[in-house]
């Protein structure tokens, strides 16, 4: 294997000393009297090489990153570490992701506001209406229509369901409604 003469120069411990007079100092490196003078010519050439080369590979690398980063970071406004830091969750991927909301009663004999959970998948979402055991599972369609159902068996054995029908207005709201039985609910999403 081929190695530089700087390599070499300095693996092999002979780093020229030089002393006022421009003299290699034979009391700081007693090899330096057994060197030849050519010996010395061509250690000093490689390592002016070396120096040469580390300058010049620095600053052209550390030109081209000023080039490409300060533009980047020039270009950008406000602090993005702002909001990516802020909670907020924000749309990478279409409507996947959590979202939250209210869920109203269009008839208050059917109970009171609540804050409903959902989390969109990529192959459907589960919605958490009452902040109970109640969820729904369904599907999203390609246009932005979600459509669940929820079907059990109540507490004295009679068939209970609950029904979700939404749509998606916009990258950052989802309206729909949920109907069991005579009760309806408005629901309104947000990402959350």
């Amino acid at each position: 294997m081929r190695r530089s003469l700087a390599h070499t120069a300095i693996m092999s411990g002979y780093i020229p000393d030089y002393g006022v007079d421009g003299q290699e100092d034979s009391e700081k490196n007693p090899r330096a009297n057994s060197r030849g003078a050519r010996g010395t010519r061509v250690a000093r050439a490689a390592l002016r090489t070396a120096r040469l080369r580390g300058t010049l590979g620095g600053g052209v690398a550390a030109a081209l990153w000023g080039l490409i980063l300060v533009p980047l970071l020039a270009g950008c406004s406000g602090d993005l570490g702002e909001r990516l830091q802020s909670g907020q969750v924000l749309a990478w991927h279409g409507l996947q992701g959590r979202w939250v909301g209210s869920v109203v009663p269009v008839d208050p004999a059917c109970g009171s506001t609540t804050e409903g959970l959902m989390s969109i998948g990529e192959k459907g979402f589960g919605f958490d209406p009452f902040q109970s055991t109640t969820v729904i599972q369904g599907t999203v369609s390609s246009d932005g229509h979600l459509s669940g159902k929820l079907a059990r068996q109540g507490a004295e054995h009679q068939n209970l369901s609950i029904g979700f029908e939404a749509t998606a207005t916009g990258s950052d709201a989802i309206d729909g409604t949920l109907q069991s039985g005579r009760c309806h609910w408005t629901v309104t999403l947000h990402r959350g």
